[in-house]
Protein backbone atom coordinates (compact mmCIF):
# COMPACT_ATOMS: atom_id res chain seq x y z
CA UNK A 1 0.00 0.00 0.00
CA UNK A 2 1.19 3.53 -0.72
CA UNK A 3 1.04 6.40 1.75
CA UNK A 4 -2.24 7.70 0.34
CA UNK A 5 -3.96 4.36 0.89
CA UNK A 6 -2.63 4.13 4.44
CA UNK A 7 -4.05 7.62 5.05
CA UNK A 8 -7.49 6.47 3.84
CA UNK A 9 -7.36 3.42 6.14
CA UNK A 10 -6.30 5.66 9.01
CA UNK A 11 -9.30 7.94 8.48
CA UNK A 12 -11.65 4.94 8.28
CA UNK A 13 -10.23 3.56 11.52
CA UNK A 14 -10.97 6.84 13.30
CA UNK A 15 -14.58 6.53 12.06
CA UNK A 16 -15.37 2.84 12.50
CA UNK A 17 -13.44 1.92 15.63
CA UNK A 18 -15.18 4.50 17.88
CA UNK A 19 -18.55 3.51 16.41
CA UNK A 20 -17.77 -0.16 17.05
CA UNK A 21 -16.69 0.61 20.61
CA UNK A 22 -19.91 2.53 21.29
CA UNK A 23 -22.00 -0.33 19.88
CA UNK A 24 -20.15 -2.80 22.12
CA UNK A 25 -20.65 -0.62 25.19
CA UNK A 26 -24.35 -0.20 24.36
CA UNK A 27 -24.71 -3.99 24.02
CA UNK A 28 -23.00 -4.64 27.35
CA UNK A 29 -25.05 -1.95 29.09
CA UNK A 30 -28.24 -3.38 27.59
CA UNK A 31 -27.24 -6.92 28.63
CA UNK A 32 -26.78 -5.85 32.25
CA UNK A 33 -29.93 -3.70 32.30
CA UNK A 34 -28.36 -0.24 32.56
CA UNK A 35 -28.86 0.85 28.95
CA UNK A 36 -32.52 -0.22 28.90
CA UNK A 37 -33.19 1.65 32.17
CA UNK A 38 -31.48 4.80 30.84
CA UNK A 39 -33.44 4.86 27.57
CA UNK A 40 -36.86 3.80 28.86
CA UNK A 41 -36.96 5.32 32.34
CA UNK A 42 -34.69 8.35 32.44
CA UNK A 43 -35.17 9.38 28.78
CA UNK A 44 -38.52 7.77 28.14
CA UNK A 45 -39.19 9.62 24.91
CA UNK A 46 -36.38 7.61 23.22
CA UNK A 47 -38.63 4.56 23.49
CA UNK A 48 -41.01 5.84 20.85
CA UNK A 49 -38.81 8.27 18.91
CA UNK A 50 -37.42 7.19 15.54
CA UNK A 51 -33.68 6.78 15.10
CA UNK A 52 -32.62 9.86 13.06
CA UNK A 53 -29.22 8.39 12.18
CA UNK A 54 -30.82 5.24 10.76
CA UNK A 55 -33.22 7.33 8.67
CA UNK A 56 -30.37 9.47 7.27
CA UNK A 57 -28.39 6.35 6.33
CA UNK A 58 -31.29 4.62 4.56
CA UNK A 59 -32.24 7.81 2.70
CA UNK A 60 -28.72 7.92 1.28
CA UNK A 61 -29.15 4.34 0.04
CA UNK A 62 -32.45 5.35 -1.55
CA UNK A 63 -30.58 8.03 -3.49
CA UNK A 64 -28.07 5.42 -4.71
CA UNK A 65 -30.88 3.03 -5.65
CA UNK A 66 -32.73 5.71 -7.63
CA UNK A 67 -29.50 6.58 -9.48
CA UNK A 68 -28.83 2.95 -10.40
CA UNK A 69 -32.39 2.18 -11.52
CA UNK A 70 -32.50 5.39 -13.55
CA UNK A 71 -29.22 4.53 -15.28
CA UNK A 72 -30.33 0.93 -15.85
CA UNK A 73 -33.39 2.16 -17.73
CA UNK A 74 -31.31 4.60 -19.79
CA UNK A 75 -28.96 1.79 -20.82
CA UNK A 76 -31.83 -0.54 -21.66
CA UNK A 77 -33.26 1.96 -24.14
CA UNK A 78 -29.89 2.71 -25.76
CA UNK A 79 -28.22 -0.74 -25.66
CA UNK A 80 -28.94 -1.74 -29.29
CA UNK A 81 -27.68 1.61 -30.56
CA UNK A 82 -24.45 1.22 -28.55
CA UNK A 83 -23.80 -2.27 -29.93
CA UNK A 84 -24.18 -1.07 -33.52
CA UNK A 85 -21.42 1.52 -33.03
CA UNK A 86 -18.80 -0.88 -31.68
CA UNK A 87 -17.42 -2.61 -34.76
CA UNK A 88 -15.74 -6.03 -34.85
CA UNK A 89 -14.84 -7.25 -31.32
CA UNK A 90 -11.18 -7.87 -30.50
CA UNK A 91 -12.09 -9.14 -27.04
CA UNK A 92 -15.61 -10.06 -25.90
CA UNK A 93 -16.13 -11.39 -22.38
CA UNK A 94 -19.28 -12.80 -20.78
CA UNK A 95 -20.17 -13.34 -17.11
CA UNK A 96 -20.18 -16.96 -15.80
CA UNK A 97 -23.03 -18.71 -17.62
CA UNK A 98 -24.24 -20.92 -14.75
CA UNK A 99 -24.24 -18.15 -12.13
CA UNK A 100 -25.87 -15.66 -14.50
CA UNK A 101 -28.58 -17.96 -15.82
CA UNK A 102 -29.49 -19.92 -12.70
CA UNK A 103 -27.99 -18.89 -9.37
CA UNK A 104 -28.50 -15.11 -9.44
CA UNK A 105 -32.11 -15.15 -10.80
CA UNK A 106 -33.06 -17.89 -8.31
CA UNK A 107 -31.59 -15.98 -5.35
CA UNK A 108 -33.36 -12.78 -6.44
CA UNK A 109 -36.66 -14.69 -6.80
CA UNK A 110 -36.24 -16.26 -3.35
CA UNK A 111 -35.49 -12.82 -1.89
CA UNK A 112 -38.52 -11.22 -3.59
CA UNK A 113 -40.95 -14.02 -2.62
CA UNK A 114 -39.82 -13.88 1.01
CA UNK A 115 -40.31 -10.12 1.26
CA UNK A 116 -43.72 -10.35 -0.40
CA UNK A 117 -44.70 -12.92 2.22
CA UNK A 118 -43.59 -10.55 4.98
CA UNK A 119 -45.56 -7.64 3.54
CA UNK A 120 -48.72 -9.28 2.21
CA UNK A 121 -49.20 -12.54 4.15
CA UNK A 122 -50.18 -11.89 7.78
CA UNK A 123 -48.67 -14.43 10.16
CA UNK A 124 -46.17 -15.76 7.60
CA UNK A 125 -43.39 -14.49 9.86
CA UNK A 126 -43.11 -13.05 13.36
CA UNK A 127 -42.55 -9.63 11.83
CA UNK A 128 -45.63 -7.39 11.71
CA UNK A 129 -44.94 -4.86 8.95
CA UNK A 130 -47.96 -2.77 10.00
CA UNK A 131 -46.43 -2.17 13.44
CA UNK A 132 -43.02 -1.03 12.25
CA UNK A 133 -41.66 2.42 12.99
CA UNK A 134 -40.65 4.82 10.24
CA UNK A 135 -36.97 3.81 10.16
CA UNK A 136 -37.71 0.06 10.10
CA UNK A 137 -40.42 0.59 7.48
CA UNK A 138 -38.00 2.52 5.26
CA UNK A 139 -35.47 -0.31 5.51
CA UNK A 140 -38.11 -2.92 4.68
CA UNK A 141 -39.34 -0.92 1.67
CA UNK A 142 -35.75 -0.43 0.49
CA UNK A 143 -34.98 -4.14 0.48
CA UNK A 144 -38.36 -4.82 -1.11
CA UNK A 145 -37.51 -2.50 -4.01
CA UNK A 146 -33.96 -3.87 -4.31
CA UNK A 147 -35.25 -7.46 -4.46
CA UNK A 148 -37.62 -6.73 -7.34
CA UNK A 149 -35.09 -4.61 -9.20
CA UNK A 150 -32.52 -7.41 -8.97
CA UNK A 151 -35.13 -9.95 -10.08
CA UNK A 152 -35.82 -7.94 -13.25
CA UNK A 153 -32.13 -7.19 -13.93
CA UNK A 154 -30.90 -10.75 -13.33
CA UNK A 155 -33.74 -12.25 -15.37
CA UNK A 156 -32.97 -10.00 -18.34
CA UNK A 157 -29.28 -10.84 -18.03
CA UNK A 158 -30.02 -14.58 -17.91
CA UNK A 159 -32.23 -14.45 -21.01
CA UNK A 160 -29.95 -12.28 -23.15
CA UNK A 161 -26.44 -13.29 -21.99
CA UNK A 162 -24.81 -10.01 -23.06
CA UNK A 163 -21.04 -9.44 -22.67
CA UNK A 164 -19.85 -7.24 -19.82
CA UNK A 165 -16.70 -6.20 -21.72
CA UNK A 166 -16.28 -5.60 -25.44
CA UNK A 167 -13.17 -4.04 -27.02
CA UNK A 168 -12.78 -3.10 -30.69
CA UNK A 169 -10.46 -0.91 -32.75
CA UNK A 170 -12.74 2.00 -31.87
CA UNK A 171 -12.83 1.62 -28.08
CA UNK A 172 -14.39 -0.49 -25.34
CA UNK A 173 -17.55 -0.90 -23.28
CA UNK A 174 -17.16 -2.11 -19.70
CA UNK A 175 -20.34 -2.72 -17.70
CA UNK A 176 -19.86 -5.46 -15.05
CA UNK A 177 -23.02 -4.34 -13.23
CA UNK A 178 -25.09 -3.34 -16.28
CA UNK A 179 -24.14 0.30 -15.60
CA UNK A 180 -21.57 2.18 -17.66
CA UNK A 181 -21.12 5.45 -19.55
CA UNK A 182 -21.17 3.49 -22.82
CA UNK A 183 -18.44 3.33 -25.44
CA UNK A 184 -15.05 4.69 -24.32
CA UNK A 185 -13.07 5.54 -27.45
CA UNK A 186 -9.30 5.03 -27.41
CA UNK A 187 -8.95 8.59 -28.72
CA UNK A 188 -10.79 9.92 -25.64
CA UNK A 189 -8.22 8.44 -23.23
CA UNK A 190 -5.40 10.70 -22.05
CA UNK A 191 -3.45 8.08 -20.08
CA UNK A 192 -3.75 4.67 -18.46
CA UNK A 193 -1.87 2.51 -15.98
CA UNK A 194 -2.11 -0.51 -13.72
CA UNK A 195 -2.71 0.44 -10.09
CA UNK A 196 -3.27 -1.55 -6.88
CA UNK A 197 -6.42 -0.05 -5.32
CA UNK A 198 -7.99 -0.72 -1.94
CA UNK A 199 -10.76 -3.28 -2.04
CA UNK A 200 -12.99 -5.26 0.31
CA UNK A 201 -14.20 -7.86 -2.20
CA UNK A 202 -15.92 -11.15 -1.46
CA UNK A 203 -12.60 -13.03 -1.42
CA UNK A 204 -11.19 -10.64 1.18
CA UNK A 205 -11.46 -12.03 4.72
CA UNK A 206 -8.52 -10.39 6.47
CA UNK A 207 -9.63 -6.78 6.12
CA UNK A 208 -8.96 -4.16 3.43
CA UNK A 209 -6.28 -5.06 0.91
CA UNK A 210 -5.10 -3.90 -2.48
CA UNK A 211 -6.06 -5.58 -5.75
CA UNK A 212 -4.80 -4.92 -9.29
CA UNK A 213 -6.89 -2.67 -11.51
CA UNK A 214 -6.50 -0.82 -14.79
CA UNK A 215 -7.09 2.89 -14.27
CA UNK A 216 -7.82 5.16 -17.22
CA UNK A 217 -8.02 8.95 -17.36
CA UNK A 218 -10.11 10.76 -19.96
CA UNK A 219 -9.32 13.91 -21.91
CA UNK A 220 -12.82 15.28 -21.24
CA UNK A 221 -14.57 13.26 -18.50
CA UNK A 222 -17.67 15.47 -18.51
CA UNK A 223 -18.41 14.67 -22.16
CA UNK A 224 -18.17 10.92 -21.45
CA UNK A 225 -20.10 10.84 -18.18
CA UNK A 226 -22.91 12.97 -19.62
CA UNK A 227 -24.39 9.54 -20.38
CA UNK A 228 -24.94 9.15 -16.62
CA UNK A 229 -28.02 10.62 -15.00
CA UNK A 230 -27.38 13.67 -12.73
CA UNK A 231 -27.49 11.69 -9.46
CA UNK A 232 -25.09 9.03 -10.69
CA UNK A 233 -22.74 11.69 -12.06
CA UNK A 234 -22.48 13.22 -8.59
CA UNK A 235 -21.82 9.87 -6.92
CA UNK A 236 -19.28 8.98 -9.61
CA UNK A 237 -17.35 12.22 -9.02
CA UNK A 238 -16.97 11.40 -5.32
CA UNK A 239 -15.77 7.85 -6.08
CA UNK A 240 -13.37 9.13 -8.76
CA UNK A 241 -11.72 11.53 -6.31
CA UNK A 242 -10.99 8.63 -3.93
CA UNK A 243 -9.51 6.53 -6.75
CA UNK A 244 -7.36 9.38 -8.09
CA UNK A 245 -6.08 10.12 -4.60
CA UNK A 246 -4.78 6.54 -4.38
CA UNK A 247 -3.34 6.34 -7.91
CA UNK A 248 -1.70 9.76 -8.02
CA UNK A 249 -4.23 11.44 -10.30
CA UNK A 250 -5.29 8.68 -12.77
CA UNK A 251 -8.63 6.92 -12.68
CA UNK A 252 -11.77 8.26 -14.38
CA UNK A 253 -12.49 4.65 -15.44
CA UNK A 254 -11.55 1.64 -13.28
CA UNK A 255 -11.39 -1.92 -14.64
CA UNK A 256 -11.05 -4.43 -11.78
CA UNK A 257 -8.87 -7.51 -12.37
CA UNK A 258 -11.29 -9.73 -10.43
CA UNK A 259 -13.99 -9.09 -13.05
CA UNK A 260 -11.82 -10.51 -15.84
CA UNK A 261 -10.34 -13.53 -14.08
CA UNK A 262 -7.95 -15.45 -16.36
CA UNK A 263 -8.55 -12.92 -19.17
CA UNK A 264 -7.12 -9.98 -17.22
CA UNK A 265 -3.67 -10.19 -18.83
CA UNK A 266 -5.25 -10.19 -22.30
CA UNK A 267 -7.32 -7.09 -21.48
CA UNK A 268 -4.33 -5.28 -19.98
CA UNK A 269 -2.15 -6.14 -22.99
CA UNK A 270 -4.78 -4.87 -25.44
CA UNK A 271 -5.34 -1.59 -23.57
CA UNK A 272 -1.59 -1.04 -23.22
CA UNK A 273 -1.13 -1.64 -26.96
CA UNK A 274 -3.95 0.73 -27.92
CA UNK A 275 -2.68 3.51 -25.64
CA UNK A 276 0.97 3.20 -26.64
CA UNK A 277 2.94 6.09 -25.17
CA UNK A 278 -0.09 7.11 -23.11
CA UNK A 279 0.38 4.00 -20.91
CA UNK A 280 2.30 4.77 -17.71
CA UNK A 281 4.42 1.89 -16.42
CA UNK A 282 5.06 3.70 -13.14
CA UNK A 283 2.57 5.77 -11.18
CA UNK A 284 3.56 9.11 -9.61
CA UNK A 285 4.51 9.08 -5.93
Amino acid sequence: MNKRQLTILGVLQWIFYPVGALMLLAFLADFFGGYRYWTEQVWGFFKTAEDPFAIIVILFFYVVLVALVWQFLLIEFSRKRQRRKLGTPLIELYPPRFATRFILPFLALFFAVGLNAVVFVPGATDLDSAALGLDALLYLLFFYLVAHFLLVAFTLRAVRQLPFFVATDLGFIYEPGDVSPGLIKWSEISEGAEAPLLTSGAANIGGPRTAPTIVVSLKDPDSVFVAYNPILRGLNKVATRVVKYQSGGIGDIILAAEDFGQHYDDVRTLIRKKLGARWRSQLPD
